[in-house]
């Protein structure tokens, strides 16, 4: 399951989105509990510990506490969920989202199996009642987010 996975499971939350990158990491999480401050430090201390260990480094991994904010309409989860797929693409890291493997973007439309702690049904009944509509959905509107980063071809 991954540290990821127990921090989840540990602290009672719903993940509806992550992405790993090389400096950070993006989650959508829902807490029903206020225990994100705990959970947080749960999750990052010892994998900043274990990291630095496996690579024989001294120091902080990520900079600064870790940043929240609290979504509070439906349209704004849906965007934090987009922004949170589409990082590696805007870091210029891969062409298409579904490309980086250490995101929920993937197995969220069907493309690669889906991990226990990550709550695809609650981000497809976001998007559309009917799963298979939702995962369509949800790939149009990340490549439509997409589209409107960059410029049109001859402009």
């Amino acid at each position: 399951m991954g540290r990821l996975g127990h921090a989840i499971e540990r602290h009672g939350w719903s993940c509806l989105a992550y992405c790993l990158l090389d400096t950070h990491v993006h989650l959508v999480i829902r807490t029903p509990r206020p225990n994100l401050g705990a959970g947080m430090k749960w999750l990052l201390g010892p994998y900043a510990q274990n990291f630095n260990h496996r690579h024989e480094r001294e120091g902080h991994l990520f900079r600064g506490r870790f940043y929240s904010s609290r979504i509070r309409t439906q349209n704004h989860l849906i965007s934090a969920i987009i922004y949170v797929v589409l990082n590696p693409v805007r870091a210029g890291l891969v062409e298409r989202a579904e490309e980086w493997r250490w995101s929920s973007y993937a197995p969220t439309i069907g493309r690669r199996p889906v991990p226990d702690y990550l709550d695809v049904a609650a981000v497809l009944e976001l998007v559309d009642g009917d799963p298979t509509a939702a995962r369509l959905r949800f790939e149009l509107g990340v490549r439509d987010a997409l589209s409107r980063d960059r410029p049109a071809p001859g402009t």
